[in-house]
């Protein structure tokens, strides 16, 4: 039986997570929903804010994941994180970055992840 599209980008996100968390980051929030649209990973280090995309994928059909962060994501992406950026959730930070995390799981293939960074510029 097929996983649904939830439980997959669920397992993307927490291998996402754990990736980032083996890079030092501290996961501060995940799934971030505002009016304007969606952050996955929202993650701390060293005083930084990371927003992160994560892209998941068991084949390639559809492309590359990163062939699927389109304009009108990264608009969503940045409404997202101005959202949380302006409540109340919101933790201390210094700079801010947008990064993309692109997680393949290919049948007969070790798992690789690809982390793009500053997908909304430095």
């Amino acid at each position: 039986m097929s996983k649904s599209r939830k439980e997959l980008g669920g397992r993307g996100e927490m291998l996402a997570a754990g990736y980032l968390k083996h890079l030092g980051w501290e996961i501060v929030r995940t799934n971030y929903l505002s009016k304007g649209g969606e952050v996955d990973i929202i993650a701390r280090r060293d005083g930084r804010l990371l927003f992160a995309e994560v892209k998941y994928r068991t084949n390639l059909e559809l492309g590359h994941p990163a062939e699927s962060i389109t304009k009108d994501k990264l608009r969503r992406i940045r409404k997202a994180a101005v959202a949380y950026l302006q409540s109340d959730a919101c933790v201390p930070h210094g700079a801010i970055k947008f990064d993309a995390i692109c997680v393949m799981e290919l049948p007969g293939e070790d798992l690789t992840i690809e982390h793009i960074e500053d997908i909304l510029g430095p």
